[in-house]
């Protein structure tokens, strides 16, 4: 009796355990992340091994970004059913929120391995993958995801974005009509044609697709960064800031407006807009485009004649570090030349010289600093240097031909005179004929 007592009683608690798991999803499902949490705890509590009431608890943790015990709930669901895809498709959704891009990979292949049909997984891996620049492994995941389901519009517009990048304009241009045809009111799908649109040329489409695409969402702001440069395009300079405020009024930190603004203030000669729109995105503080932020403004303000800015700019961008370091350094020397800082200038070419020995501009530049202090040995070897590189340099032959004068060797200084007239410019032979310098 007490044995049939005992299964009964259970049998009554897995039952209530699982009502309080379907009432806990449908609070989940609401928003209501407070009750749908102590209905899951409750359905842990009669049944310590409902692992879809651990898989769910650990949804509700990571909706609210407590990704630790959202992991911990996850794992425990896959300790009690080790093939409940769900919950590594999950585990996959969790990592990819904390940036754990290769654990996300592994348990969307997981999910996958466990229901080859999940095609959420193929989506969801299919975006990984883009995102670690492995375009035709994501190319792959979204199309056997439309294998299996052919009325996948999410699946269709990320793959028509990978087209896009690839500028396979034809293919991405079907794959989000195709998009459009399963879901007429996809936004993303009508600024993605916009975009294509842009990229080809065709700005009337474009701008057709663009406001499609906000008169379903007003406040799409990817769409006025768009649009905006449609304008610029065609030469609507008034629109273009329009729609450039516009979009900073919905978004006032989305990089894309203020780095796009910047550059059609820079094209403009608008350089103190420009400068301003710079300093935006360094204050938006994003490490990974902050070395390209600094060196920009820095360029701006040397424009402007800000030359000390400029070089604690450009030390900063040193700082970060990246892929232009002798460009940097020649930028350097160019402003310290201009604060008449001719020493400084000198250490500063020197080092863009060690990252790239093949710029016959910057070996002239130095060898004007050397002249500056009357190193006439150093100045001449520079512009030898510049005029190996290229033979036809002009200045090189010019600007030697003073140093040979002041040297004292009238015979050099005549031949280089006489090249550089062979170049186009005969002033310097002229001076040293009318200064009596000058050596048959």
């Amino acid at each position: 009796m007490f044995r049939i007592f005992f299964i009964l009683f259970l049998f009554v608690n897995l039952a209530a355990a699982t009502s309080l798991v379907e009432r806990g999803k449908i609070a989940l499902d609401r928003g209501k992340y407070e009750d749908a949490m102590a209905l899951f705890e409750r359905a842990i509590k009669l049944d310590p091994e409902n692992a879809e009431a651990y898989l769910n608890r650990g949804n509700v943790f990571s909706y609210q970004g407590d990704f630790k015990n959202g992991e911990k709930d996850y794992l425990k669901a896959i300790e009690l059913d080790e093939k409940y895809n769900a919950v590594y498709y999950n585990l996959g959704k969790l990592y990819e929120k904390t940036g754990d891009l290769q654990k996300a990979l592994e348990y969307y292949t997981q999910a996958i391995k466990i229901d080859p049909k999940y095609t959420d997984s193929y989506i969801n891996r299919g975006v990984i993958y883009s995102d670690m620049g492995e375009n035709e492994k994501a190319i792959e995941d979204y199309t056997q995801a439309l294998k299996i389901n052919q009325n996948l519009p999410f699946a269709y517009n990320n793959r028509a974005s990978l087209y896009s990048e690839l500028k396979e304009y034809d293919k991405a241009l079907a794959d989000l009509n195709q998009a459009i045809k399963i879901a007429p009111n996809f936004p993303m799908a009508y600024r993605n044609i916009g975009d294509v649109y842009r990229k080809t040329g065709e700005y009337n489409k474009a701008l057709k697709n663009y406001n499609k695409a906000l008169k379903l969402v007003p406040n799409f702001v990817a769409v006025y960064c768009g649009r905006a440069q449609i304008y610029i395009a065609i030469g609507k300079k008034t629109e273009a800031f329009k729609d450039f405020e516009i979009a900073i009024a919905y978004d006032p930190n989305n990089r894309c407006i203020y780095l796009e603004r910047a550059d059609f203030y820079r094209s403009l000669g608008e350089y103190q807009n420009a400068v301003n729109d710079y300093t935006k995105l360094i204050e938006l503080k994003n490490e990974k485009f902050s070395y390209g932020e600094y060196t920009n403004r820095a360029f701006l303000l040397a424009k402007l004649n800000r030359h000390e800015e400029a070089i604690g700019d450009y030390e900063k961008a040193l700082e970060i570090g990246g892929d232009e370091n002798a460009l940097i350094y020649r930028n350097i020397a160019i402003s310290c030349t201009k604060l008449n800082d001719y020493k400084k200038a000198i250490v500063y070419y020197g080092k863009s010289i060690e990252l790239n020995a093949s710029n016959a501009e910057i070996y002239f530049n130095r060898g004007y600093a050397y002249w500056t202090f009357d190193d006439f040995p150093n100045a001449i070897a520079d512009f030898t240097k510049a005029i190996e590189i290229n033979p036809n340099y002009l200045g090189a032959y010019a600007n030697r031909c003073g140093v040979y004068y002041q040297a004292g060797d009238a015979k050099k200084a005549t031949q280089d005179a006489k090249k550089a007239c062979e170049l186009g410019d005969c002033k310097p032979l002229e001076h040293l004929k009318s200064i009596g310098s000058f050596v048959e």
